[in-house]
């Protein structure tokens, strides 16, 4: 970091949600992204054109550079190699959930994080948007009494974004219990303040794929419970749909909304420019606390440490589904 306080960032991936972090980081007053890779042709240039950015092969040349931050937002079986690279080269990495793809990797990059001079946070975005945020801060004072049960549903087509289309392979993505379902488990844990201890999903195949449309149930140390629901099965011409209730002792919240896009300009000429909620909410409140993070020297806005318990209840529930079988989270191991 300069003295003046600018933060340089790296950008390693340059698919859909490393376009929409680049359009975020414009509400980082300070924060100026220096350059982009990614191994796919013609990606990169992309983002790096829009935002006056070099482009670079891979993430050894973006950290040549000397860039303060790498952002990953990369598909999760690369999250651990470079997370832990850029640990080790002493920056600060904002890595995109879920925090890795497997448990192992996960134990690793906790290694990593542990011993490095660099803030680890991870992309829980979900803790950032201002119905989420502001149910959670109003369930935290007791407005509602004690939290006994917190729903969380989100439902889509299959996603239809992804390079080569890697979110639809479950090796990589670990279909929507794990890319979509993460931030559910996420949330639930953050609201309920208890860990996970048992955990028993159904779930159901469509066209978009094995175990596509899922319900969980997790139970917690503290006997509080979560039903969190996703799908990539329901109709594209449907969009994307929210819905979240947290339930207390004295009280319950509510809250849902039907797409990601808060707006649309329809121009006499040309197509549709769609208004983009999680860019200008989210994406930018998220991005703003781990710059915020970085200049302060910590804490982590999302420590890896939860983003790994919250990794692990879905890989228990990706385990249930696949089995049958409640998973007791005390015991096991993925």
């Amino acid at each position: 970091m300069r003295a003046d306080g600018e933060l340089t960032v790296g950008l390693l991936g340059a698919g859909m949600i490393a376009g929409v972090h680049a359009h975020a980081y414009r509400g980082s007053p300070g924060v100026r992204l220096v350059a982009v890779a990614d191994p796919v042709p013609g990606k990169a240039e992309r983002i790096a054109g829009r935002y006056g950015a070099t482009v670079v092969p891979d993430l050894g040349a973006l950290l040549d550079l000397g860039v303060d931050v790498v952002d990953i937002c990369t598909p999760p079986t690369a999250h651990a190699g470079a997370a832990i690279e850029a640990l080790q080269a002493g920056r600060h990495v904002l890595c995109e959930k879920p925090i890795t793809r497997t448990m192992d990797e996960a134990r690793r990059v906790l290694a990593a994080a542990e011993v490095a001079p660099g803030l680890l946070s991870v992309g829980q975005v979900a803790r950032y948007g201002p119905d989420h945020r502001l149910a959670r801060d109003l369930a935290a004072s007791g407005e509602v009494g004690l939290v006994r049960m917190l729903s969380h549903s989100t439902t889509t087509s299959l996603p239809g974004w992804s390079e080569a289309g890697w979110l639809a392979d479950a090796a990589t993505s670990g279909g929507p219990l794990l890319d979509q379902g993460v931030h559910g488990f996420d949330y639930a844990r953050w609201v309920i303040g208890s860990p996970a201890v048992r955990v028993h999903c159904m779930a159901s195949g469509s066209g978009a794929g094995p175990l596509t449309y899922t319900l969980a149930t997790v139970r917690y140390e503290n006997d509080a419970i979560a039903h969190i629901e996703c799908s990539w099965a329901h109709p594209a011409s449907r969009g994307f749909r929210l819905r979240a209730e947290i339930i207390g002792t004295e009280g319950r919240l509510s809250w849902d909304y039907d797409h990601m896009m808060g707006g649309v300009l329809h121009a006499r000429e040309g197509d549709a420019e769609w208004w983009d909620v999680l860019g200008d909410r989210e994406f930018t409140l998220e991005l703003s606390a781990f710059f915020d993070a970085c200049r302060d020297g910590g804490p982590p806005p999302v420590p890896a440490a939860e983003a790994a318990e919250s990794l692990r209840t879905a890989l228990a529930a990706i385990e249930s589904a696949r089995t049958g079988r409640t998973i007791d989270l005390t015991t096991w191991e993925a």
